[in-house]
């Protein structure tokens, strides 16, 4: 049985239309539409238009840009459309839809938004061959309220985590004192590192350097979920790196004696923050880590005021490194599902 979109709802009918399906709704007072959505296939050509709708809403969490889901293109289908002038992004794995971010702009006080939330998510019960895999990931947490009361079931994701540009291009005090000492190590016996801006000639390096960074670290993995997106990563690194430009990306790699030991990828949430996508640096290389960190936070400084490091991943590791650099805020994201679905 399909579910309903609020638990006091009694029932539910369907009125049919030529080109167009019409639900009406008990406990609603509405009558939204929905139609044969025209799904298109999200390409790099597609960056405008949702950087766009994304701009409209200035985004705090690192999902609502258009570079973090196209890089994973590899292993999700992604589609776009817009309905009553909101922009709906769907995933698809096999023959299963969900939506990785709300529909844009974000307007939760507006009722046309509402309908347009159960509309798209009527739609992938309606299309998924298992309709348990519909849901409606990264949502913030100012609208953990507003989905429940509307027939949700609301669930911590993940926490994402924000940083003051200043503090980390800085690293003064007693709490970074570990830092800046591996950091000045570092200096002492690499005086000819260097950041550079990423060229498309350095791209091959950055494939070579990715790999024995994945060697390395498949060697020493024993977890299994890491395990598994370490294998993910690759095609996830590769699509960013290759098509940097394209995708907004700011690429900055460490050379040293000058051959790349490191690289980095970032890019603008909205005029105050720019988001992490990823970093690797040759880990045979102590304090090349703290190095990359601490120079692009200073080559950003007076550009950006904050940097979103997006999330830990749910491992120990990453986590004890994350808050090590003492983030300002940490920033909860949400998956919805229908409170009725059965999962």
């Amino acid at each position: 049985m399909k579910p309903v979109w609020a638990s006091n709802q009694r029932y539910s009918c369907r009125v049919a239309f030529p080109g167009v399906f019409l639900r009406i709704v008990a406990g609603y007072n509405f009558l939204f539409i929905f139609s044969k959505m025209q799904l298109q296939p999200l390409t790099l050509n597609n960056k405008p238009i949702f950087d766009e709708y994304a701009h409209r809403m200035c985004p705090r969490l690192s999902h609502y840009a258009f570079a973090p889901i196209y890089v994973w293109k590899e292993h999700f289908q992604f589609y776009w459309t817009l309905l009553t002038d909101y922009l709906c992004i769907f995933a698809k794995q096999g023959e299963d839809y969900f939506m990785p971010i709300l529909p844009m702009p974000c307007d939760p006080e507006n009722h046309i938004y509402r309908n347009v939330i159960r509309t798209a998510y009527h739609f992938m019960l309606e299309s998924n061959r298992n309709p348990h895999i519909a849901r409606i990931e990264n949502v913030p947490q100012a609208l953990y309220t507003f989905f429940q009361e509307d027939g949700f079931r609301v669930t911590l994701k993940e926490t994402e985590y924000l940083y003051e540009i200043g503090t980390l291009s800085e690293l003064r005090g007693n709490r970074f004192k570990s830092k800046r000492n591996v950091y000045n190590a570092f200096m002492e016996r690499y005086p000819s590192a260097e950041l550079r801006p990423y060229r498309i000639a350095d791209r091959e390096a950055c494939f070579s350097l990715y790999d024995a960074w994945h060697t390395d670290r498949a060697a020493k993995c024993d977890d299994a979920v890491y395990c598994a997106m370490l294998e993910d990563s690759r095609s996830v690194h590769r699509i960013a790196i290759a098509h940097a430009e394209a995708l907004g990306l700011r690429g900055r790699v460490v050379r040293i004696d000058g051959e790349i030991s490191g690289y980095t990828f970032g890019y603008p949430l909205n005029a105050d923050i720019l988001c992490v996508l990823f970093e690797v640096t040759d880990l045979r290389i102590k304090g090349l880590a703290q190095f990359i960190y601490r120079e692009f936070c200073k080559e950003l400084v007076g550009t950006y005021r904050w940097i979103n490091a997006m999330s830990d991943s749910g491992l120990d590791n990453l986590k004890r490194v994350k808050r090590s650099y003492h983030p300002i805020q940490l920033i909860p994201l949400y998956n919805v599902v229908s409170r009725e679905q059965r999962i």
